[in-house]
């Protein structure tokens, strides 16, 4: 284990017939390096702090990105996120609605329809909704990012959170709808700063901290959610 930074680094080692050393950083926010046979230990923690810039920019690049939901049976009991609140699952019989109450996520069935899609449904309308106002709220904060309105797609994404293409269409995974507002807007924000600044340089995070000053913090709490 290496401290680089704030940043404890642990890194796995492979010796193997590598013609020189390698190292790799994962969108799983691992670090592998792979050294020749008989490579000195204390030299590959030498390299691998001579590395450290852009390791942790990498690191900070894929920290945007999530593991897959947990896959979820969808039977009353069952745990389940909307704003970074938790709510449990409580199905019955009935006609058909969702509904938040009391810290239950209600999910009232009619005939042979599966409960799972019922949700699915509900979670894709609220986030239609709610994805939609947290960007009024943002670019209304940031007016000098672009004062112009901007559209936004939904889709399931298997590991970003979001993205921004070249006319400035937002794409967000839908499973953000389930993360605390706040970290809703950080990423909001973080996809309209690439309009002005497409790396993640030092003036991108100029740029994200002048929109979201405890951008660390939002982000950190949306690593930790438990979606």
């Amino acid at each position: 284990m290496l401290q680089i930074g704030t940043r404890r680094l642990t890194y796995s080692l492979r010796l193997d017939d590598a013609p020189r050393l390698v190292i790799s950083v994962y969108p799983d926010l691992t670090v592998a390096v792979r050294a020749p046979h008989g490579a000195d230990p204390r030299q590959v923690d030498a390299r691998v702090l001579r590395r450290a810039p852009w390791i942790h920019r990498r690191l900070l690049e894929f920290e945007r990105y999530h593991p897959l939901p947990v896959p979820r049976r969808y039977v009353s009991g069952e745990t389940h996120y909307y704003l970074g609140r938790q709510y449990r699952l409580r199905i019955r019989r009935g006609p058909e609605e969702v509904k938040l109450i009391r810290g239950f996520l209600l999910v009232t069935l009619k005939g042979k329809r599966r409960a799972k899609h019922l949700v699915a449904e509900w979670y894709r309308a609220r986030a239609e909704a709610v994805f939609r106002r947290r960007l009024a709220g943002v670019m209304q904060r940031t007016q000098w990012l672009d004062g112009k309105p901007r559209a936004i797609r939904i889709r399931r994404m298997m590991r970003r959170w979001g993205s921004c293409g070249p006319s400035g269409v937002i794409t967000l995974n839908i499973e953000l709808v389930k993360a605390p507002p706040s970290s809703i807007d950080y990423i909001l924000a973080h996809e309209l700063c690439h309009r002005l600044e497409l790396n993640h340089s030092k003036r991108f995070y100029e740029l994200l901290r002048r929109a979201v000053p405890d951008w660390e913090r939002a982000r950190e709490r949306l690593n930790r959610a438990p979606i």
